[in-house]
């Protein structure tokens, strides 16, 4: 009986060890797919290195991950990114212009598309001295572009970025479209001393209504209400210039 038990120890034994080990449970994992503004920007993910964006990093572990963004000319970015099992996380990050930039020794280009023929062009308060259809270099930052159209003039603003070309669409809007985005000359619509400013505040009586607006805001007071326009008051030049439908409004004798 004894022999018969130590044997079958010894088979019991034996299963244990020729048993295969269990396999360890899969770390849950997913991906990043990261896009900057520029574009090969310098990208390191918890410390190590993956490339220039836009880059993809695949079986990442589930949770919160660091992100550092480094580009020549621009200022370093650092991102937390959530990376969730079984998924693919996107994540675009403008870059801020550096020192460099900032100081106009940085430049990239713009290019009008839809300029209509006979427009006249004026680019920081400047007239377009080339043809509007073709790229020009500017220096990185903030720039303004004025277009003459038939009833008016409507402007933009937009930014630059070094090494890349900003395209601007311009498009001719349809006569019975709505136009809020266009400013027009307020001394083409209304006689003189019916308007005034102090600072950035504009005051215009005129047909017995009297209007209060801000240069560079679009919410405008109207008798009191408030009406917001896409085209904001502001100067060119020495001229005043008024979201134009804000000016037929004032001019019509049905309004």
């Amino acid at each position: 009986m004894a022999a018969r038990f130590a044997f079958a120890m010894m088979l019991s034994c034996a299963a244990v060890l020729l048993a295969p080990a269990p396999s360890r449970a899969e770390v849950p994992a997913g991906g990043v797919y990261i896009t900057t503004l520029p574009a090969g920007a310098d990208i390191w993910i918890d410390g190590t290195y993956v490339g220039r964006s836009p880059v993809f990093i695949d079986a990442l572990p589930h949770g919160r991950h660091s992100v550092t963004i480094t580009k020549t000319g621009w200022l370093v970015q650092e991102a937390e990114i959530d990376v969730t099992a079984g998924k693919i996380a996107l994540s675009s990050i403008k870059l801020e212009l550096g020192p460099r930039a900032l100081a106009g020794k940085a430049s990239g280009m713009l290019a009008l598309r839809g300029v209509p023929n006979h427009t006249h062009v004026e680019l920081d308060g400047l007239a377009w001295g080339g043809d509007a259809q073709k790229p020009i270099a500017l220096s990185a930052g903030t720039h303004r572009v004025t277009l003459a159209m038939p009833r008016g003039k409507t402007t933009r603003t937009f930014s630059v970025f070094p090494e890349m070309v900003t395209q601007v669409v311009v498009q001719q809007l349809p006569a019975d479209a709505a136009r809020s985005s266009v400013v027009a000359p307020v001394d083409e619509y209304l006689p003189a001393g019916s308007y005034s400013i102090e600072g950035k505040k504009i005051v215009v009586r005129y047909g017995g209504h009297v209007v209060v607006a801000y240069l560079g805001e679009t919410s405008v007071r109207f008798d009191g209400a408030a009406i917001a326009y896409d085209g904001a008051p502001e100067t060119i030049g020495r001229k005043l210039y008024l979201p134009l439908e804000l000016l037929e409004k004032l001019v019509s004798p049905n309004r």
